[in-house]
């Protein structure tokens, strides 16, 4: 899902990304607009799957996305040094850390994004089309948006990550909860992580997902990795994102990307601990 934003007068392209614990801009973005550059104080280190590693940061004078100014807004400098070959008006990851103070209304499958003040009262939210449901309590461990899922009746702690273009499982998660590893029936490779053949990922398709009210029949669910370098377990939560290095392991043991978000409107409100969750019928006229 990408958003515009202006970046000291000049327009660009981000990521909206839920999964990513905070934001960035590639390094090409630095030197266009001749940002400054410099170390993380608290030297955090981010990296990526391919072994990229960046310690840099800088400072946006003036970021607006919508009509929402952000003053002196601090970013993380992307490692991966090929990003911005992608598309040229790519700027980098938008991340919730640049939004704490907002609530989110997140409408994925028309493509829009809103931001709202999260004075309110509990349950008093702004109204949308269709049918809102309350959910569960979410939490915001990590800097990410965490739920509970049932995935073919297993219980799982679940993120909702918008920056993941599929959902997937750690190799760990498929065995140890549904037996499932390499050989099992229905599994079937489609990727490499990164390229390396030493690194496969698997597809399943499994019979039921229900989170937060909802139920997706039939959701075809990747399999990663559990390695990726040096740091066994990580790659379920950096996946092809960003995270500090020396902020912990803790994985999530499902991860719902944007082959189940596109359906949906949802809007989080941080401070009640709330999802509010509707799914969107196909061909819907846009959101105003």
């Amino acid at each position: 899902m990408l958003v515009p934003v202006t970046i000291n007068g000049v327009e660009k392209f981000m990521i909206f990304d839920t999964g990513a614990p905070v934001s960035s801009v590639t390094r090409a973005l630095t030197q266009e607009l001749k940002l400054s550059v410099r170390q993380d104080s608290r030297d955090n280190t981010l990296y990526d799957v391919n072994g990229n590693v960046s310690r840099d940061v800088t400072t946006i004078a003036r970021f607006k996305i919508g009509q929402q100014e952000m003053p002196e807004a601090q970013f993380r400098i992307w490692p991966d040094p090929d990003l911005e070959k992608v598309d040229p008006r790519f700027a980098g990851v938008l991340s919730r850390d640049q939004f704490h103070q907002y609530d989110l209304d997140i409408d994925f499958s028309r493509r829009v994004l809103k931001l709202f003040s999260s004075e309110h009262c509990k349950g008093e939210i702004p109204a949308w089309n269709g049918a809102a449901r309350t959910v569960g309590t979410i939490e915001k461990r990590g800097g990410r948006i965490n739920t509970l899922a049932t995935l073919d009746g297993q219980k799982l702690n679940a993120i909702i990550d918008s920056g993941a273009v599929s959902s997937f499982l750690s190799a760990d998660v498929a065995k140890t909860y549904f037996g499932l590893t390499a050989g099992s029936p229905g599994m079937e490779k489609f990727t490499m992580l990164a390229n390396n053949p030493r690194l496969p990922v698997y597809q399943h398709q499994f019979f039921k997902l229900d989170f937060n009210g909802m139920t997706i029949n039939n959701p075809l669910v990747a399999i990663l990795p559990n390695s990726v370098d040096r740091n066994a377990s990580e790659i379920a939560n950096s996946l092809d994102r960003t995270r500090p290095r020396n902020g912990g392991v803790s994985i999530s043991q499902l991860i719902i990307g944007m082959d189940i978000l596109k359906r949906f409107h949802i809007y989080i409100a941080p401070r009640e601990q709330r999802m509010y969750l509707s799914e969107v019928p196909e061909n819907s006229p846009p959101s105003k």
